[in-house]
């Protein structure tokens, strides 16, 4: 196993009751890379990124992360090891702003209370990291289907990822929130 590489998935095996979901699967991923994982419906993508963050676990196989076995008992683990996951389906919670939805779950205390204006502030920052035009007060039921996708990655760079998985991220786009989606710089 070689230090060179972030993620090493090696001999990965899933099986459902009937069904070999992965056989065999071998992947391996080096810092500062962007990969595709391309296949028809069914033919097993979103259950190896399941496999790596804990969703579910491999029948057999063996995960590499950062040059030690792991296998994350679910996806807090593996997000606060450095991997994150925007999921094909979008989960925003709709009547909450934009900043709640980035922190939701894992607020900045300030004693016994949430520190809303640390929280503000940390979003503006990782906004502007990441040279989105997005306002952290806004209600994310009043955001377009892009610019939700959009703080679903702000929320999966948050995590300080070293890897973020993107299942589809796409899939639930019109053509024009595709070319807005990517227009970020």
């Amino acid at each position: 196993m070689s230090q060179e590489y972030i993620l090493e998935m090696h001999d990965i095996v899933k099986e459902f009751p009937g069904v070999k979901a992965l056989k065999g699967v071998e992947l391996k991923v080096r810092p500062g890379t962007v990969h595709t994982l391309m296949g028809e419906n069914g033919a097993g993508k979103s259950t190896l990124m399941k496999c790596l963050i804990g969703i579910q676990k491999p029948t057999s196989g063996k995960i590499i992360y950062d040059g030690k076995e792991v296998l994350f008992n679910n996806t807090i683990s593996a997000m606060n090891a450095g991997i994150s996951m925007i999921h094909q389906e979008l989960s925003p919670v709709p009547e909450r702003t934009v900043c709640d939805n980035v922190w939701l779950g894992r607020y900045p205390q300030k004693g016994f209370m949430i520190d809303k204006q640390k929280m503000r502030k940390d979003c503006l920052a990782l906004f502007d990291k990441l040279c989105l035009d997005l306002d952290p007060d806004e209600k994310m039921g009043n955001l377009t289907v892009a610019k939700m996708q959009m703080v679903e990655i702000a929320k999966a760079v948050s995590y300080d990822a070293k890897i973020v998985i993107m299942d589809e991220p796409t899939s639930a786009l019109t053509e024009t929130e595709v070319e807005s989606l990517f227009s970020y710089n």
